[in-house]
């Protein structure tokens, strides 16, 4: 977890207290109603703060589940080939400021206190929202450094972005679409395939991962419209090797030629594609310093904190909050050798679909006992509503107490698995901490 670090809250630093106070004031934006602005608008702004995204290879990353993970894949990748690159992701687990990375480290206190009053000062009649703020942040950072590449990850969508204000791309990647963020992006998986498409560029490569047929579709009939050449990931490319509890052994075959084998560091199964994508991605960028060796390095060191994480002895925790995440998370722990039992914690989201997530966790009877709690967030799921899909007394009111009901009737051998949210990252990595600081 060195990509998450709360020693700098521990010291009590002023530059801590310091960045606490840019976070409220971020945190606190949506309060003030600073509304979503055109590409227009933030283009005009880009400009103002000097457009420090000018010179770099960009890179930039779509779609529903596993974005995040390619964007750090290929991060990884980039950095054992010896190129510098800078990776703007979210959301972010802990801290604001993970969401800004350059080369092998997230930004420092004073780097993200130095972007955020930059930013915060050149504000007249133009405030941007959240989302916008940190954007504009991370480009600042990036333009500081001298980096060859920058890795985007979309916020929400891709057509409206506030990503999608870069022009200058060099490679565009829609990882798998599926249902989410419907009330923004459109109820059928077309609308919602659409709205990804809009981060293409004539002339630039698209690489997208196995698609639903539908979504597929869309993507192939808005690259025809747009001259851009698309280049589909096959599923069948990807040879899985052996799986264990703590690793992936899986090969990918680029075109014909060449086959990259890897060790991947972790329990997740659908890495193995997100891992793939990252591999072509890395491959047909063209950069000679990119080599089979420094993608087995890469990935073989890569790390993408919360999605099938151990994050302590016998508790794991994976990301899922949608659909086809849980899907992909019930594959994992399906092909987890079966030691001893296996406990759920569910923390789940006020905009995601809970009722469909719970059913899918229920019907795929992988767990001994199921429980639910609410998270340390505003938009959690009240007790309230977790009681349309639980018994009251598998229901609590934090993290904290239905962990430790939990832990009350583990056994050697048992396993317990943490789903639902992002959100749920935060509340137990800082529960975890204070158990390290109260020793």
């Amino acid at each position: 977890m060195s990509q998450i670090s709360l020693s700098d809250k521990k010291r009590g630093s002023k530059s801590y207290a310091k960045y606490l106070e840019c976070e409220r004031y971020i945190l606190s934006i949506p309060r003030f109603s600073a509304k979503k602005h055109s590409l227009a608008d933030l283009r005009d702004f880009l400009n103002e703060l000097g457009n420090p995204h000018k010179g770099k290879k960009i890179i930039h990353v779509a779609g529903t589940n596993g974005k995040g993970s390619v964007c750090a894949y290929l991060h990884a990748i980039l950095r054992a080939s010896g190129l510098t690159a800078g990776l703007f992701t979210s959301p972010h687990l802990v801290e604001m400021r993970e969401r800004i990375k350059i080369n092998d480290r997230i930004i420092a206190l004073e780097e993200f206190i130095w972007a955020f009053e930059t930013v915060k000062e050149k504000i007249k009649d133009f405030h941007p929202t959240f989302f916008e703020f940190l954007f504009l942040m991370a480009m600042l950072c990036f333009g500081k450094t001298k980096l060859q590449y920058l890795i985007l990850e979309t916020g929400l969508g891709g057509r409206l972005d506030a990503t999608n204000v870069i022009d200058e791309k060099i490679l565009t990647i829609i990882t798998p679409v599926s249902y989410d963020h419907m009330e923004y992006l459109g109820t059928a998986l077309g609308q919602i395939a659409a709205e990804k498409a809009g981060i293409m560029r004539p002339g630039v490569t698209l690489l997208t991962a196995s698609q639903k047929a539908e979504v597929l579709g869309v993507l192939k009939e808005k690259a025809a419209e747009n001259d851009v050449p698309i280049v589909p990931i096959n599923k069948n490319a990807i040879k899985i090797n052996k799986i264990t509890s703590k690793s992936i052994d899986f090969s990918y075959q680029y075109r014909y030629d060449i086959v990259v084998r890897i060790l991947l560091m972790t329990k997740a199964l659908y890495q193995a594609e997100n891992a793939s994508l990252a591999i072509h991605a890395a491959l047909c960028l063209g950069d000679d310093c990119v080599s089979t060796d420094s993608i087995t390095s890469g990935l073989g060191q890569a790390v993408w904190p919360g999605r099938m994480e151990e994050i302590a002895p016998d508790i794991i925790i994976d990301a899922a909050h949608n659909e086809a995440g849980i899907l992909a998370f019930i594959e994992s722990v399906r092909l987890i050798p079966r030691k001893g039992r296996k406990f759920l914690l569910f923390g789940g989201a006020k905009d995601k679909q809970s009722q469909k997530i719970v059913a899918i966790i229920k019907e795929a009877k992988l767990f001994d006992e199921i429980i639910a709690c609410q998270m340390n967030n505003p938009r959690t799921l009240l007790k309230g509503d977790l009681a349309e899909l639980f018994p009251p007394g598998q229901i609590f009111t934090n993290v904290e107490s239905g962990l430790a009901s939990l832990l009350k009737q583990k056994q050697a051998g048992d396993l317990i698995f943490i789903t639902g949210s992002l959100f749920l990252y935060s509340d137990l990595k800082l529960l975890l901490a204070d158990e390290v600081t109260d020793d």
